[in-house]
């Protein structure tokens, strides 16, 4: 009776403070609420998410992981289903204890057929020991904020101890990017009966309306064996089709896909195993939204989503806070695009360099959510921009950082203006936005959570 009351008293001070954080303006009441219903009662994320009708799935990894589980949302509700999950990305339990909570009723109850819930890879751990997934769900695994994380092989041991530990609780299936080696090989030397693997990848991918060819930074990424891979084909970073010749070698995807990529938006057809094949639009910029929703498309299926719905969700989606993120501020049009790791940040930029009316705002700051270590910066491929012969505003804490990055990049100095401060810097970059031309926006985590402050105010 009493672990109840507590429960129901944690539930209704979150939701409180949450309508009181968005009243005042204050930020989304993403965190902080999630934090005070778990001081109050430390069950109370576990309790809420046991309630779930059907599968629980939980979506991990270094880049993607907000817009998978929103497609995932959008596909499952198209099939009628409610569903739960941390739209705005705050995927620590914190997080997912605010989105969770703001969902139940007053006395605790949640109704919902499916919780969807995107995990930050470093506490799965800590999340398993509290409920136990039916899906888990990795995108790829990239370096990212090693201060934080380490080198990408602690990060692939720490996805694979959560699997395992919950995998012995009760059957899980494990839903793993093929084109991913890092990946793919996640659990290889598991045997337990309770885990499923189920991989997805592409075949083929053309570009089309791009300028040239520019590659993403490659990892170096060694079999178990530890002799390097060699590729067939590389689509982005270490992403492709690759062996050894030790005999390991991509797996053969039960979710397989082909995809035209063109600036602002991309078209898939989707090849599930022992089923037809069938085209998807997706209406997202870049080859890795398309792994995303080839990602989401694969949960779907295991789900037993028909592939009408499918197509329906994954092109009526409409984007999440700061991922590719379309807007009009100030009567300009603009994209948001959040940046964190070399990779992802080069991707975004294949899009500002192919888009002509284009022009760009970066925003770095170096807080612990961010990453205190901004070296990726000079991985990251900003040399395309070579020669970049408009305006570029840069902000945030490691402003003057990214200036000179920009400037070692090939952008004269003439053409970089330097603001520290946010708003008076995207009041400056949407003052340059002439009619017809788009500012991208690319900002770090916390610096996006100011963007939401500024978004709100110049509304």
């Amino acid at each position: 009776m009493f672990r109840s009351l507590l429960n129901i008293i944690s539930i209704n001070i979150a939701k409180l403070g949450i309508r009181i954080i968005k009243f005042l303006k204050l930020g989304s009441g993403t965190n902080l609420p999630g934090r005070i219903a778990r001081k109050i009662s430390p069950e109370i994320l576990a309790h809420l998410v046991k309630q779930t009708k059907k599968e629980i799935i939980t979506v991990t990894g270094t880049n993607g992981k907000t817009t998978t589980a929103g497609l995932i949302s959008s596909i499952f509700e198209k099939q009628g289903r409610k569903t739960v999950h941390n739209r705005k990305g705050a995927n620590m339990l914190t997080g997912i204890t605010s989105a969770v909570a703001e969902k139940s009723t007053l006395n605790g109850k949640l109704d919902c057929d499916n919780c969807i819930l995107e995990l930050d890879e470093a506490y799965l751990n800590p999340a398993f020991e509290e409920f136990n997934p039916d899906i888990v769900l990795v995108t790829n695994l990239f370096r990212d904020q090693l201060d934080r994380y380490g080198e990408l092989n602690t990060t692939a041991k720490k996805i694979e101890s959560a699997v395992e530990k919950s995998a012995k609780i009760k059957p899980l299936r494990l839903v793993l990017n093929a084109d991913d080696p890092l990946v793919s090989g996640i659990t290889d030397n598991f045997d337990e009966a309770g885990l499923t693997k189920i991989f997805y990848g592409f075949e083929k991918i053309e570009h089309v309306n791009q300028q040239e060819k520019v590659f993403s930074p490659q990892e170096t990424v060694n079999c178990r064996c530890t002799k390097p891979f060699t590729y067939e084909k590389i689509f982005y970073g270490h992403l492709g089709h690759y062996d050894c010749s030790c005999g390991v070698k991509r797996p053969n995807p039960r979710v397989s896909g082909r995809a035209c990529i063109d600036v602002n938006h991309s078209d898939i057809v989707i090849k599930p195993e022992n089923c037809e094949e069938f085209p998807v639009r997706v209406n997202l910029p870049g080859l890795y939204n398309c792994y995303n929703a080839l990602a989401a498309a694969a949960i779907a299926l295991e789900a037993g989503i028909s592939p009408e719905n499918i197509k329906k969700g994954i092109e009526n989606y409409s984007t999440t806070f700061g991922r590719a993120e379309a807007l009009t501020l100030k009567g300009k049009e603009v994209l948001i695009q959040l940046i964190k790791n070399p990779i992802g940040a080069t991707e975004v930029l294949k899009t500002i360099k192919n888009d002509e009316k284009g022009k760009f705002f970066i925003i770095i700051n170096d807080n612990y959510a961010d990453g205190r270590d901004v070296s990726w910066l000079w991985d990251a491929n900003f040399e395309m921009l070579s020669g970049y012969d408009k305006i570029a505003v840069v902000s945030g804490v490691r402003a003057y950082d990214m200036a000179i990055r920009l400037k070692y990049a090939g952008i004269s100095s003439k053409n970089i203006i330097v603001k520290e401060n946010i708003k008076e810097a995207l009041l400056q970059a949407l003052s340059g936005v002439n009619n017809g031309e788009k500012l991208y926006v690319l900002p770090t985590y916390t610096a996006l959570l100011e963007l939401e402050k500024l978004k709100q105010a110049l509304n």
